[in-house]
């Protein structure tokens, strides 16, 4: 057994990783265009991103995914377009 094999533990550090990483990329982009296109167009941006729905799959739940999900996991990469 290995340092924090329990899939629970594991599940959890990665939604913190995955809400810092969130966080951050959040912040830095919008202070990225607050540079190139000023306060008023980042603060707008700001008012057009739902930050619920970018977090809500990364908050602590009580029930795990469907127990009878066996497949591999998998994630894809969203299209910038």
């Amino acid at each position: 057994m290995g340092f924090m094999s329990d899939p629970e533990q594991l599940a959890r550090a990665l939604r913190t990783t995955a809400r810092n990483a969130a966080t951050t990329a959040l912040r830095e982009g919008l202070e990225e265009i607050e540079e190139r296109h000023g306060r008023r167009v980042a603060d707008e941006v700001a008012g057009l991103i739902d930050v619920d729905g970018v977090f809500a799959g990364l908050r602590e739940t009580e029930s795990p995914r469907r127990s009878g999900d066996d497949e591999p996991w998998e994630f894809k990469r969203e299209s910038l377009t």
